[in-house]
């Protein structure tokens, strides 16, 4: 069946069979911070998501939702700001803004950073999406007002 994620300030994750409105599964411990963006990997096998303690981390999805502890990217500031999370449409590349207006690029299999560009003026850089066929390019907005394409 159809799945669906959802998360929310109290610091948990709960998934949902689609059809019948009741969390098939609730991930939450004491030491998760809220994570406001959640997205889903292109193989359908991780969902990579947004930590307000300043790390993008990595689930397994599917039948079990695990914490994948070494698959973590760091490196960007994101307390208190829903920062979007991208990924490449052959899901090699994250990426994310950050409260800085920085724009920051990752190795998904490695997750080491590998770009760090200074993306947005006067606050976060919020928004990050990835061309849907054009693979080298990808769109940014923050609150400076501006939307900027990078090849």
């Amino acid at each position: 069946g159809t799945k669906m994620v959802t998360s929310s300030d109290d610091k948990k994750v709960l998934v949902w069979e689609w059809d019948i409105g009741v969390p098939i599964k609730y991930i939450s411990d004491p030491t998760m911070h809220s994570m406001p963006v959640i997205t889903m990997h292109p193989s359908e096998r991780y969902l990579v998501c947004q930590s307000l303690d300043n790390k993008i981390l990595v689930y397994q999805a599917g039948d079990r939702f695990a914490l994948q502890r070494k698959k973590k990217m760091e490196g960007h500031n994101t307390a208190g700001y829903a920062c979007d999370i991208a990924i490449s449409p052959d899901g090699r590349f994250v990426c994310s803004g950050d409260s800085d207006g920085k724009l920051f690029f990752w190795d998904f299999k490695r997750t080491r950073m590998l770009q760090k560009y200074h993306a947005h003026d006067k606050g976060p850089c919020i928004g990050a999406v990835w061309h849907p066929v054009e693979a080298s390019t990808m769109f940014t907005c923050g609150w400076d007002g501006v939307i900027k394409m990078w090849q």
